[in-house]
């Protein structure tokens, strides 16, 4: 529990101490969804945006995590499980982005070795950010009306950033449900013909866009 702890010191620090995060930055959800420019550190060593390269027109996950919380609440362990369910859309179709909240400790070489240990595939990075814009992607994605909770870096947000379309989870879900939701959210193929009401043919759904995760 002392390294649940100090992330929320983490976390709170970023954020201003007890003061509402929700004044950190003001959020501006007409430019960009809210998102301010924010560029940093990856564990491959290279530079990306978290907006423009991680979210803007793609499928994503995103979580915020430390690696060492991980050792007691083993998110990004999960969630490397629902990266082996999607398999080569990962990268190519999904887009799964990790930010540490301790970027002093969790350094770029540290972050690295720990995607490693995942078996993390080249379209999931881990994202070493400055705590000020730690802070304020987190600001964004929680859209703070209070204090901070303690389910904090317990939950992964997914979404269709070209639609739009945003939702979140918890972080220990069974990764099946993880991947069905993420799935739901995936651009579908427009049928070349429309079909018409009627009865399915058998083994048919006849709801098929009612296949939404429970």
């Amino acid at each position: 529990m002392t390294e649940r702890r100090d992330l929320f010191r983490n976390v709170s620090a970023i954020c201003g101490g007890g003061t509402n995060p929700a004044k950190f930055r003001e959020i501006d959800l007409k430019t960009n969804g809210g998102f301010p420019h924010v560029e940093a550190e990856i564990h491959t060593g290279e530079r990306a945006r978290f907006y423009e390269d991680r979210i803007k027109n793609k499928v994503f996950l995103v979580n915020f995590m430390s690696i060492d919380d991980e050792q007691n609440f083993p998110v990004t362990a999960n969630l490397a499980k629902t990266a082996q369910l999607l398999g080569d859309k990962v990268g190519r179709e999904v887009f799964i982005t990790s930010i540490t909240l301790n970027p002093e400790k969790d350094t770029v070489e540290r972050l690295a070795e720990f995607a490693s240990k995942h078996n993390a595939p080249s379209g999931w990075c881990f994202m070493r950010a400055t705590a000020e814009d730690a802070g304020t992607l987190l600001q964004r994605m929680y859209h703070f009306g209070k204090n901070i909770g303690p389910q904090l870096g317990r939950i992964v947000f997914y979404g269709n950033g070209q639609a739009n379309v945003w939702g979140s989870f918890p972080g220990m879900i069974r990764p099946e449900d993880a991947a069905n939701r993420v799935t739901w959210v995936m651009p579908k193929e427009v049928p070349s013909t429309p079909r018409l009401a009627g009865p399915a043919r058998l083994g048919q759904n006849p709801y098929p866009w009612n296949n939404r995760a429970v």
